[in-house]
């Protein structure tokens, strides 16, 4: 295995890591141990970071992806593959970097329910597909 093919999994490995137990685990423990107001304040406090780092994952792996893609010929088209999941994945991770938070935000200051639940639930796909195009 290349370097760069190990840093492509590990970075995309990492980040799995990171959504299935911020997703799984912390985040349903926050909602169930704290009031709902104030366990919302933590997650929202945590989420531009998990986008964040989603963001810069996916962007080392979409680079070692493409010099991949440039310096092989025989396993081209699974590298592009890889690649375009990947790129997939950065889109979704920068959309809701940058869009979806500040609309769950607004939602949330605003004190509408039905904004924050259309935005909560486009996150919670996004993040589902985030993660199915990481796991293929």
């Amino acid at each position: 295995m290349t370097a760069l093919r190990a840093l492509v999994i590990a970075c995309v490995a990492a980040w799995l890591g990171v959504m299935a137990f911020f997703s799984f685990a912390v985040a349903p423990l926050v909602f169930r141990e704290i009031d709902r107001p104030t366990a919302g304040a933590v997650v929202a406090l945590v989420l531009p970071r998990y986008y964040l780092w989603g963001v810069v994952l996916c962007a080392i792996a979409l680079a070692a992806l493409l010099v991949l893609v440039a310096r092989s010929a025989g396993s081209r088209w699974r590298h592009g593959a890889a690649a375009t999941l990947c790129a997939a994945m950065l889109a979704m991770l920068g959309w809701m970097a940058a869009v979806g938070l500040s609309r769950a935000d607004a939602a949330r200051r605003a004190r509408d329910d039905s904004g924050f639940a259309a935005a909560h639930r486009q996150a919670v796909r996004l993040n589902a597909l985030t993660l199915a195009a990481g796991v293929l």
